[in-house]
């Protein structure tokens, strides 16, 4: 009987020595993203929300926005994975707006899929809505 519980004290230390294994947590990189919102009419928008959106991958958190200055002026520095974006502005204070929503003011407009890869990166992005 000593001689198993001497056996097991010897298991149980050892692998407290052994290396843990742990799901590495991928590479993230810093992109930054500036650019101007602007109207139908080539009018900039203060105040419109901008937002970077996984647009392959469920989202799974917070979406980094911000919102355009008195110029319509944005930037946004994200730290994230490689993937697939989208750009959106709203003028609500997310890039959604819900199927049935009767209110004419809110308005979304988003980028096409743009691929960002294993490196920091700065893009320039300008964001024009489309007439009503």
């Amino acid at each position: 009987m000593k001689f198993i519980l001497t056996i097991m004290m010897i298991l149980i230390a050892g692998s407290a020595v052994l290396p843990q294994t742990t799901p590495t947590e991928p590479q993230r990189y810093t992109y930054h993203i500036r650019g101007d919102v602007k109207d139908e009419r080539s009018r900039r928008m203060p105040g419109i929300s901008v937002c970077l959106v996984p647009a392959v991958r469920p989202i799974n958190g917070r979406i980094p926005c911000t919102k355009t200055d008195d110029a319509g002026d944005y930037s946004l520095k994200v730290k994230d994975i490689p993937d697939k974006y989208r750009v959106c502005a709203s003028t609500t204070d997310t890039p959604f707006i819900f199927e049935g929503d009767k209110d004419k003011s809110h308005r979304v407009i988003c980028t096409d899929v743009m691929v960002f890869g294993a490196k920091d990166e700065s893009r320039k992005v300008a964001l024009k809505f489309r007439p009503q």
